[in-house]
């Protein structure tokens, strides 16, 4: 029997995708077909599926409601990590009206070929699996950074809050700010490989994805000169400013400086 992670949901009526899809097997998916929107629905809430593929001009067929039903699901159940989805249509300009705003959602243009088919479907089930690899959960009161820290990674915060903090002259923890889903953290140190300018604190129970420094920089280097350095001179001036405002406030965040 196939594991559920490596089942794929094709929602079509026609025999475009069923054509394409003949070649899955070799990556040893399970295909589930649908043509009808309550067939869906049901197999969705039956299976765990690795991916979903979408033919949008399905007859009778809200793709963008549907699409929209999936993700609040997963919210729901505090599904951080969204299902992939693609969606197969002639229309780019269409596509980016209805699900631009939508996290995880993919396009693949007709007319295409088995090959076409299949490599855009490794492309977004590597991603997925990278997403989830990297992602890592924080405690209440665990410090995701400490400051002087060497590590050189940025996170992206998928859900919960952290507090910024740094040392000032009087060697007190001052609070610079809060920290929310959507947001990023460790820019600075990301930026221009040096320590840490301040600490972050989980105040509650956190997921955050990490984003490795060296893939950064393997695109950075593939970008003119003067455009590192003026990353590098962004990052400089908020190392700056942090230390203005950290000199400025008396003690605000109790907690010992922690260990680096």
């Amino acid at each position: 029997m196939e594991e559920k992670k490596n089942a794929i949901l094709i929602m079509s009526d026609t025999q475009r995708l069923e054509e394409c899809s003949a070649g899955l097997k070799e990556l040893k998916y399970n295909v589930i077909t649908a043509q009808k929107t309550s067939e869906a629905k049901l197999k969705l809430e039956n299976q765990d599926f690795h991916l979903a593929v979408i033919d949008m001009s399905v007859k009778n067929f809200h793709v963008e409601a549907f699409v929209e039903s999936i993700r609040r699901k997963e919210e729901a159940k505090n599904i951080r990590n969204h299902m992939p989805i693609l969606i197969c249509h002639n229309l780019a300009a269409e596509f980016v009206e209805k699900f631009s705003m939508i996290d995880n959602v993919n396009y693949l243009e007709f007319p295409f070929d088995r090959l076409v088919f299949k490599k855009k479907l490794i492309s977004i089930t590597s991603h997925s699996d990278v997403i989830l690899k990297n992602t890592r959960n924080i405690a209440p009161g665990e410090y995701l950074i400490t400051e002087g820290g060497t590590s050189h990674e940025l996170y992206w915060i998928l859900s919960g809050k952290l507090l910024i903090t740094k040392l000032n002259s009087q060697e007190q923890n001052v609070i610079l700010g809060e920290i929310y889903p959507g947001e990023l953290v460790g820019e600075m140190s990301f930026l221009d490989n040096l320590p840490r300018s301040a600490s972050v604190k989980a105040l509650e129970h956190c997921e955050v994805l990490v984003i490795p420094h060296k893939k950064f920089i393997d695109v950075l280097d593939k970008q003119p000169r003067w455009f590192r350095s003026l990353m590098q001179t962004m990052s400089h001036r908020l190392r700056l400013a942090d230390k203005k405002i950290a000199q400025k406030y008396v003690n605000s965040d109790k907690d010992e400086k922690p260990s680096v």
